[in-house]
């Protein structure tokens, strides 16, 4: 019978093998971060003396793993090769992260739930938007380290001498620049990855806004302008249902379904198909193409 460490118990002997791994020099230290939606998770930063890069490895998924029955060296051994491959790719330069020249062009917004994140919207600049707010990130990608984000705090306001209003209209700006707009019909972005099935080729009335890299394009349905657009192909008013952070699903108006079927279809989806952090929210929103109008 195998008697599996708890949770706690697994974090720490993670811990203190790593340090035994890789050597005295090396301090290891377990934190907890909250992420998007207060998702919380533990995370494992690894920095060895006269380094300046402490990369950060959650525990989470390790432990799911060690209890589908992983065995615990194969995940030390995942640990160091992450660990490892974070120092090969760490050429993020600080000292330019703290010139606001050098970052203005790679600020973008993206939208969350106001409520689930009251905590984390304290320390960060934001508007509000409806019951969501607009946040500020630091978008990059290179060959070494691929696409990731740093989301802007107020400390780095602080650095850069900004203040949040300027911040937030340079983003916005930039939004379109970095991850252009796309919208497409339903049918099309099944066809795109390949799931298409037999019951879905008849044309259906769904749409799907979001971006090029269908990441974070929910922050579409914030632009009037893209809206009007939208309006204006469809040639009618049309629901917003908030599928994920990265993406809406746009419904005319005119498709005979009422607003509690939507809110019950956006529900269901949140529930059963979304992961927690990308949750968005669980209202449907109206835009009135005549007067130019997005209301819940």
């Amino acid at each position: 019978m195998n008697v599996y460490l708890k949770y706690e118990e697994f974090m720490v002997s993670v811990k203190a093998a790593t340090e035994e791994r890789l050597g005295e020099d090396v301090q290891v230290q377990l934190h907890r971060i909250t992420k998007n939606n207060s998702v919380v998770l533990d995370g494992m930063s690894i920095r060895r003396e006269g380094n300046g890069i402490a990369p950060t490895i959650y525990l989470n998924d390790f432990y799911r793993d060690y209890q589908d029955g992983a065995d615990m060296s194969e995940i030390l051994d995942a640990v160091e090769k992450i660990y490892e491959k974070s120092l090969e790719n760490a050429s993020f330069d600080g000292d330019f992260y703290m010139d606001f020249e050098n970052v203005r062009k790679h600020l973008a917004c993206r939208i969350i739930n106001r409520e689930r994140n009251s905590e984390l919207l304290k320390k960060i600049p934001h508007r509000d938007f409806l019951d969501l707010a607009a946040v500020v990130y630091y978008y990059f990608e290179n060959d070494q380290m691929g696409t990731g984000t740093i989301l802007v705090h107020d400390s780095h306001l602080k650095n850069w001498q900004v203040d949040a209003q300027e911040l937030l209209e340079i983003a916005r700006e930039n939004t379109r620049k970095l991850l252009p707009e796309e919208f497409v019909s339903m049918r099309q972005l099944l066809e795109k990855y390949h799931v298409l099935s037999e019951e879905d080729t008849q044309e259906n009335s769904m749409y799907v806004l979001t971006n090029k890299g269908n990441w974070f394009g929910a922050v579409y349905m914030m632009y009037d302008c893209i809206l009007e657009k939208i309006g204006e192909k469809l040639e009618t008013d049309f629901w917003i249902l908030p599928s994920s952070i990265h993406e809406c699903i746009i419904v005319p108006v005119k498709i005979s379904m009422t607003k509690q079927g939507l809110e019950e279809m956006v529900r269901e989806i949140n529930r059963s198909e979304v992961d927690e952090e990308e949750f968005l929210s669980d209202r449907v929103y109206l835009y009135q193409r005549d007067v130019h109008r997005l209301r819940m």
